[in-house]
């Protein structure tokens, strides 16, 4: 009945549109997981290169790093503040 309305060339249209749609849906998923796995896979990658140092050191120990400033003061209490008194 459709045939005999549009005739084949209506039937073919509707057909290949669809399976344009459906292939390139397809084909999008596929592009994008891939994507998503690719940028996984390099942030672990850089994970674990900032890691190395860490995982160098032994289990249970703890180990402190103390940087000195270029500045140093000699005072044992805090900073001195000399007020006036304004009249």
């Amino acid at each position: 009945m459709v045939t005999e309305l549009y005739g084949y060339g209506f039937l073919r249209t509707i057909i290949g549109i669809a399976v344009i749609y459906y292939l390139g849906k397809f084909l999008f998923k596929w592009w994008l997981k891939r994507k998503i796995n690719a940028a996984v896979r390099q942030q672990q990658n850089t994970v674990s290169e900032n890691d190395i140092p860490f995982q160098k050191q032994e289990k249970g120990r703890v180990h402190i790093k103390n940087e000195k400033s270029k500045t140093s003061h000699n005072s044992s209490g805090g900073d001195y503040i000399d007020y006036e008194d304004v009249d």
